[in-house]
This record gives C-alpha cells, structure tokens and sequence, in this order.
C-alpha cells in the first residue's frame, strides 16, 4: 500500500471511529440517565473515553504521516505510539471512576434499575456496532501496522466484552437481583484495566526502540546473505517506530572493491530489504573489508546455493 493511499486509509478508519463513539455516547448516556443503570452509565463513559482517545488516534496518524524535518530526522511515527499511550491512560481513568461508583452503588441497597428491557435492546443494538467497528478497525490497522489505530480498535472490542457482561448483569436484575449491574460494571472496569495494559505496554516498549519479531530480522538476515558480492555482514540492528522499521548492518565485503562498486552493493542490499518489507522507512548500511573467515564463509555460501540450484 502506498504511503499517501495508505494515510488515507488509516485516518478513514479514525474517522468512523470518531463517528461511531460519537453515536454510542448518545444512545448509552439516554439509556443510562432513563434506566438509572449504572453499568450501562459506565459503558457510556467508556464510549466518553474511547471518542476521545479515536481523536488522538486521529491526531497521532496526521501528525506520524509528515515527512522527516529539521527537528526530527527520523519522521514522526512515534507520533502514532504516543496517541496509543494517552488512550492507554483515559481507559485506565475510566476504569477507577467505574470501579468507584460501582461500589458505591453496592453499598447503597435502595438503588433499583428501570426499564430493564428497553436498557437490553439498546445494549444488544450498541453490541452490532461494537463488533462491526472493531473487526474493520483490526483489519486497517493490520494492513497499515497503525500502532493508533490498533489501540482504536481493542477499545471497541473491549466494548463489544463490556456490552456482554452489562447484558447478562441486566439479565440478573430482570431475576430480581439489581447488584448484578454494578458488578457487570466492575467486570467491565476490569477489563478496561487489562486492555490497558496490554497496549500500554506494547506502545512503551516501541517508544524504547524494541526490535521487531524475531521471524522478520531472520528474514532480513536471510536477504542479505541472498545478495552477490556480501561475503557476510554482522550488527544488523531493527528497530520499531510507528508502523514503519528502521535497520542499520555492517558488509563485510571484498577489500579491492572500489568506492562506486561498494556504494552500489549497498543500495542493492537495501532495495531487496525494503522490497521484501514494505514497513522498512530506511536502511543505514556501513561497508567494511572482509577477512579470511568471512571470505570462506561467502564462498560456503555461493557453493551452496549452487548445489541448490543444480537439484
């Protein structure tokens, strides 16, 4: 996917996440103030929350989408890991405010929940919503890697859990036990809390520089040695920035390989890197002369892929 198709793409996916929360806080706060149900007041200002934090999405994708500049000479995709974190921290206020008010609504035995049918059909309305923005938000963030709007989307899958467990606590209220909707707001907390955590932690580590899984640096590793003339390399380094990967390796190579020829051999080993991951922004490549190992390690090498190609 190009990079201008594919900004569009994510701040498309932003914005019907905008939409849709903006339509749920709505329908849910009008049920929560009609019913008096705390659960589903807590699932409105979890809606509350998650519209905000689609408005940071939103921000964070324009602003990773500039290009490099003199104050940041490696980009802005950090941008999007960043947006990640504040919605990290806004679930996580909710989540306390919940748990709060939930126990205080324990302790007070005369709270009761009205309407308890009309507050099912609404929650089984918002449960269609949940499940048909997080399955499209999961499959533009994996197609783009937007670190944004993957947190986007486990907020609304994290809706679509809450909404079951608000919907089976409003079933024990209709049996006639209301403490049950506090208690579904309390599960629904805690699974705010384990969301939170989850993208918190996988937003941090790529704001510390985390390298990507092991299967893509093993396949870059693998392209690399694929390349003529690299009798063998070492200090390949990747790292994380957003969506995108930036790498660093040291050739070792021939040392009567001129200047012109070593600067072509560079750019052909970061062509077939970057061909071979699309999320790869650029490649540093040091060159340096190789020694007697790493020239009988480059003729294993080629003798190899001979005997493979005779076969």
């Amino acid at each position: 996917m190009a990079h201008d198709q594919e900004t569009k793409a994510k701040l498309k996916a932003a914005s019907v996440s905008i939409l849709a929360n903006s339509s749920l806080i709505v329908v849910k706060l009008a049920v929560a103030l009609f019913t008096g149900s705390i659960a589903i007041l807590a699932e409105a200002l979890h809606s509350l929350f998650d519209l905000l934090a689609s408005v940071f999405a939103y921000a964070g994708i324009r602003q990773a989408s500039k290009p490099a500049d003199e104050e940041h000479h490696y980009g802005h995709e950090k941008f999007e890991n960043l947006s990640s974190l504040v919605q990290t921290l806004l679930i996580v206020l909710t989540a306390f405010f919940v748990i709060y008010e939930s126990i205080t609504r324990i302790l007070d035995p005369h709270h009761t929940v009205q309407n308890v049918p009309v507050a099912a059909g609404i929650m089984l309305l918002t449960l269609v919503v949940d499940i048909g923005v997080a399955r499209y938000l999961h499959r533009i963030s994996g197609e783009t890697g937007s670190a944004a709007l993957e947190a986007d989307a486990y907020h609304f899958s994290t809706d679509l859990w809450s909404a079951v467990a608000v919907l089976i606590g409003l079933g024990f209220v209709m049996l006639g036990f209301p403490v049950f909707d506090s208690v579904a707001a309390i599960i629904v907390a805690i699974l705010m809390l384990f969301v939170s955590y989850t993208l918190g932690r996988k937003s941090l580590l790529v704001m510390l520089d985390i390298s990507p899984p092991p299967d893509v640096v093993a396949d870059m590793r693998a392209a690399i040695h694929e390349t003529r003339d690299v009798e063998n390399f070492h200090q390949l380094r990747v790292r994380q920035s957003g969506s995108k990967l930036f790498a660093d390796v040291h050739l070792r190579v021939k040392g009567g390989l001129s200047v012109r020829e070593g600067h072509a051999l560079s750019h052909e080993v970061k062509r077939n890197l970057m061909a071979r991951h699309p999320r790869l922004k650029d490649v540093t490549i040091h060159i340096e002369p190789a020694n007697a190992d790493d020239l009988r390690f480059g003729r294993e090498k080629r003798r190899k892929k001979r005997d493979v190609l005779r076969r």
